[in-house]
């Protein structure tokens, strides 16, 4: 299964404006400025990032949340959606690491000015590059040199601050793009997986760009190369395009005796039994499938052919869209949205509290043939099974 989660608070912090804070910002974005032709003036932004796990790891602990195959925890993948992209590299990576100080959102924004003794200045309380909590009120500076903690580290290219973070091993996670779209799918699981078993104190992410504290052209925040502008959809924003945590476990359980319906070679009806207009937000369901070929063979039988339930074949996956934007919610994945099976059919379990009330949904499935990577047939039932999330 598949169950995604919202940030419960985020933020930008800027090398250039170095005590502002944004926590409010509709946008966050990693930004890098080039001011001169030598490394020592650049400037570049970070993003600070965290989710309330309580829910995740107490559904863990009882097992009502499983194992993802090969891990001994969930995948937990994160996900930014881009608002603007400009003058960015062909190829560039960002990376993930968990941040190993306290820091405070903050209620600022890249807009706000206020006026202190006839000058214009930003909001200065909670996170920036200088300052974890705030300038004027609590004042605690991000630790640097040799006041950071064993086993955590921290950089800067122009402005000392921006964070600290552990970076031993398997406390990293990046993501590497070649020519390709910029939304951020990250595969984070080992910082979370920390986090929920203790490990390291859970103070949130920073993303940043990749190389960052190396040596020479790796360090992609030092080498006075411009990568441009990414900005991203933050979680005060007032779109559907909130940053998320997806969660993802096996369910798939399969012990069935009904016939399977070969998609390839006859057409297929594919239903959802006990389908409804509207779901509460807090409801977590199990849909359930009916199967019956289109055009069943006539035979003499003493029960209706109507009446017979089949299922599908094992490598069928479910995917949520959004029924206005046709956007994916919740994409195909080997084995997070594959159906379980049962003697009464196909089915697959939903939690409803990670969709917005108010908007509308459908579901969309898929059945692969041979690998589910480099299937060699394909069947899509898309049938109008749409669904709405109320509060």
């Amino acid at each position: 299964m598949i169950y995604s989660i919202k940030p419960n608070r985020d933020t930008t912090i800027y090398e250039a404006t170095a005590s502002m804070n944004t926590g409010i910002d509709e946008l966050i974005e990693i930004v890098k400025t080039v001011s001169a032709s030598t490394t020592s003036q650049t400037f570049n932004s970070r993003i600070l990032m965290d989710f309330d796990l309580k829910t995740v790891s107490a559904s863990f602990a009882n097992g009502t949340i499983g194992t993802y195959p090969g891990l001994t925890t969930p995948k937990y993948m994160l996900n930014l959606y881009t608002v603007t992209a400009e003058n960015i590299d062909y190829i560039y990576s960002l990376a993930a690491f968990p941040v190993s100080q306290s820091w405070l959102m903050g209620r600022g924004r890249t807009s706000d000015r206020t006026s202190e003794g006839g000058v214009l200045t930003h909001q200065t309380e909670g996170a920036s590059w200088t300052y974890r909590d705030g300038k004027k009120y609590l004042g605690n500076q991000w630790a640097s040199g040799s006041q950071i903690i064993a086993g955590s580290t921290g950089s800067f290219s122009t402005t000392v601050g921006g964070g600290t973070w552990f970076d031993s091993y398997g406390y990293a996670a990046s993501q590497s793009f070649n020519y390709e779209k910029t939304d951020v799918r990250m595969d984070i699981t080992n910082i979370v997986s920390k986090w929920i078993d203790g490990t390291i104190a859970q103070e949130g992410l920073v993303l940043l760009r990749s190389g960052s504290n190396q040596t020479g052209d790796i360090d992609e925040e030092k080498n006075g190369l411009p990568y441009g502008l990414l900005q991203f959809f933050s979680t005060d924003t007032h779109t559907v395009y909130q940053p998320k945590l997806e969660v993802i476990w096996k369910e798939t359980n399969v012990a069935s005796t009904l016939s399977i319906l070969d998609t390839t070679l006859t057409e297929s009806i594919v239903d959802i039994k006990n389908m409804k207009t509207n779901y509460q937000q807090a409801s977590r369901e199990q849909f359930r499938l009916v199967v019956r070929e289109k055009f069943p063979a006539k035979t003499y039988d003493t029960v209706s052919a109507a009446l017979t339930n089949n299922r599908l074949p094992t490598q069928t996956f479910y995917s949520v869209r959004d029924y206005v934007t046709d956007e994916t919610v919740i994409p195909y994945d080997n084995p997070g949205t594959q159906l379980s099976a049962d003697n009464s059919g196909n089915y697959f379990n939903l939690w409803m509290d990670q969709f917005y009330p108010g908007r509308r949904y459908r579901f969309v499935f898929k059945t692969v043939g041979g690998s589910y990577n480099f299937p060699t047939s394909q069947s899509i039932f898309d049938n109008d099974y749409i669904f709405k999330v109320i509060s």
